[in-house]
């Protein structure tokens, strides 16, 4: 008589409490006309505005940001109706959403963020003006303290505590306001420029 077959196991896997983060290159919301001149307006505008005004101390160790702006300055405007047409996109059920505020960045060699985040608001993102190569990339901390005070669970599942995103000129990038991040310092010798924003939603 033929033994019998062993049962097949079934194991399932579901995921808790994922962090979403989203990212796109700008340009897929663009029309071809604003394209060329888009980010060379921004950097022309953002250098001459550091030229000329003191920076702002925040999270920055050297560099130089700027106050915060008004979304609605003309300066700005473009760049905030491609952040609106971004969310719309992502379908986040939402029925309003405002940039409350942003503000421009520069990093030059050696120039880093320290871990931050943007709590009291809903989303926070930033735009990638200007990214030379080895300029610094934006890194992630997991939010949960219960899976960071369990290195093992932490590496098996997760890979690690931190995560970055190699960015590029272009790159619209939004993400929870609690996620905390920095900026790695930076390596070039040229400017790396970006413009930081943060939503509310209703």
């Amino acid at each position: 008589m033929p033994k019998p077959k062993p049962s097949k196991k079934i194991i399932r896997q579901e995921n808790l409490w994922p962090t979403p983060y989203w990212y796109t290159t700008i340009w897929e919301f663009m029309r071809s006309k604003t394209r060329v001149t888009f980010n060379e307006d921004f950097t022309n505008y953002i250098l001459n505005e550091a030229e000329n005004k003191e920076s702002v101390r925040k999270s920055n160790r050297g560099g130089w940001q700027s106050e915060l702006m008004d979304p609605k300055d003309e300066n700005y405007k473009p760049l905030v109706d491609e952040i609106f047409e971004f969310v719309k996109s992502i379908n986040l059920n939402v029925k309003e959403m405002m940039v409350t505020q942003l503000w421009a960045n520069i990093n030059r060699k050696h120039d880093y963020n320290v871990i931050h985040q943007h709590g009291s608001y809903h989303l926070a993102g930033t735009y990638y003006v200007k990214v030379p190569k080895d300029s610094g990339r934006i890194v992630f901390r997991d939010p949960r303290p219960g899976a960071i005070g369990n290195p093992f669970l932490i590496n098996a599942f997760d890979k690690g505590e931190f995560k970055n995103l190699n960015i590029m000129e272009g790159l619209l990038a939004i993400w929870p306001s609690y996620l905390d991040h920095y900026v790695e310092p930076s390596k070039s010798d040229e400017e790396r420029i970006s413009i930081s924003f943060d939503i509310d939603c209703i």
